[in-house]
């Protein structure tokens, strides 16, 4: 008999399925935690970033900041200097215990790399991407070592300043690497300088305010390695005390002018109490609209060549009927009640009714603005830090913006904002401070401070 064939058993087809299916769930599961891993904080491959400029400079004294970014954390920084034989010499190296998105390191260079070129700053992020590594960013900056602090000479000045006044400085300042320059009068007011004629030559018009006792100017240059020269210069300074007066505060200024002001203006509104009206008007008004004149009257405008400028005359045939600098104390019904202070800084000046207010020198306009005590106000800057303000006006005729010139009518006297009648008050300011305009309408007095000075710098720079 021949062999017995066995039965074949069929395939099960259920069983295949299920291997397929769990084939298929192994690789999705595969796949899902690659792209985790991939996409995960732990394996991100953005680099570092080090924030430092391209040339840094330092006098070895002052440590250089280098500060560093990333997207996740920061974990360390190494920091090399390449010495004058192109050397590379490890000069810190810093773990950051705390891992942030963002940290920075000091950096100071030891003396004896005085010579050195260039430095290496590598850093290492938190990531476990490059087998643990970490990803890495690598930066080349070069170095400058200045120990020489900036050097400064003055080549001429106002003969004196007054109190009060304004005076004019021009000065030469040897360093190729500036960082700030200005000058501190060292009362709290500091002045900005402008380039004059030559590079490495600045000049600056600045002003002795009127209510400060101290006055000692000094020129002030760093550079950007941190050395720092200064230069006081010697002016003459002549004190002045301006005139102090009472003036009664009667109800009817308090229920005319002081409340058509509390009533425009939305800080002050609220106010009921009449003695209350008139202090808010008189301090608090005044201040923001003092503040808003430093504002637009701190720019200066640098100046091309020779600064001309000629004596301010306003308004035609006009009478004084206050003084700049007057400190002014108002009391109410009894003398030795005194409400409220202030000090007036312009000039009034009165003619006739509307009279025409001219602009004596070029400049631009700069505001036209309702600007609560001063009224109606034109303010024109002049350059170099040399603004006009005439206040009060009933009708401006010049537009913000506009370039006006000499003799140009600019407005027409009035009386709105805190005036009684009809007049001009005119200012003159010095980098946002407000000072004599009597000086500036001295032909004498600008020759011998301001044109004198500048041609006593120009023959020395060679220009005639």
């Amino acid at each position: 008999m021949g062999r017995r064939r066995g039965r074949v058993r069929p395939r099960r087809r259920g069983g295949s399925f299920i291997k397929i299916f769990f084939t298929l769930i192994l690789i999705l599961a595969i796949g899902g935690i690659v792209w985790f891993l991939l996409a995960s904080k732990q394996l991100e491959k953005v680099p570092p970033q080090i924030l430092v400029n391209n040339t840094v400079y330092t006098n070895l004294k002052k440590p250089i900041k280098v500060d560093f970014k990333d997207n996740v954390a920061v974990k360390s920084v190494d920091v090399f200097v390449v010495d004058g034989s192109g050397k590379k010499v490890a000069i810190l190296s810093q773990t950051f215990p705390l891992l942030k998105q963002t940290n920075s390191v000091n950096i100071t260079i030891p003396p004896k790399f005085k010579n050195a070129k260039k430095l290496i700053i590598e850093a290492r992020d938190n990531s476990r991407w490059n087998f643990l590594q970490g990803n890495k960013s690598v930066k080349e900056v070069n170095l400058i070592i200045d120990n020489t602090p900036p050097q400064i000479s003055v080549l001429a000045f106002s003969q004196y300043v007054l109190k009060g006044g304004s005076a004019l400085v021009i000065f030469r300042v040897s360093d190729y690497g500036l960082k700030k320059l200005y000058i501190d009068a060292r009362n709290g007011n500091k002045f900005s300088v402008t380039k004059y004629r030559k590079n490495g030559v600045f000049a600056s018009l600045i002003a002795w305010k009127f209510n400060k006792d101290s006055f000692n100017p000094m020129i002030v240059a760093k550079d950007l390695a941190g050395n720092e020269a200064k230069y006081t210069i010697d002016f003459r300074k002549i004190q002045k005390n301006y005139r102090t007066s009472k003036i009664r505060a009667t109800d009817r200024f308090i229920n005319g002018k002081i409340s058509d002001l509390i009533s425009m203006d939305s800080d002050y509104s609220n106010i009921k109490e009449p003695l209350k009206k008139f202090k808010a008007v008189n301090e608090l008004m005044r201040k923001k609209n003092e503040d808003y004149i430093h504002k637009m009257s701190s720019k200066v405008t640098p100046i091309n060549g020779k600064w001309d400028i000629k004596p301010f005359y306003p308004l035609k045939n006009a009478k004084r009927v206050a003084n700049f600098g007057d400190h002014r104390y108002y009391y109410y019904k009894n003398p030795d009640k005194i409400i409220s202070e202030s000090y007036h800084l312009g000039l009034d000046l009165a003619s006739v009714m509307h009279g025409n207010i001219v602009a004596s020198n070029d400049g631009v306009v700069v505001s036209t603005k309702f600007n609560g005590i001063y009224g109606n106000m034109p303010l024109i800057d002049h350059g170099f830090g040399l603004y006009t303000l005439y206040g009060h006006c009933s009708k401006i005729l010049v537009k913000e913006g506009e370039r006006v010139h000499a003799g140009q009518v600019i407005a027409h006297t009035g009386m709105t904002g805190l005036a009684l009648g009809d007049h001009l008050h005119f200012g003159i300011i010095v980098q946002g401070i407000e000072v004599n305009p009597y000086e500036w309408m001295d032909k004498k007095w600008i020759k011998e401070h301001i044109n004198d000075i500048f041609s006593k710098a120009d023959k020395i720079l060679g220009y005639n």
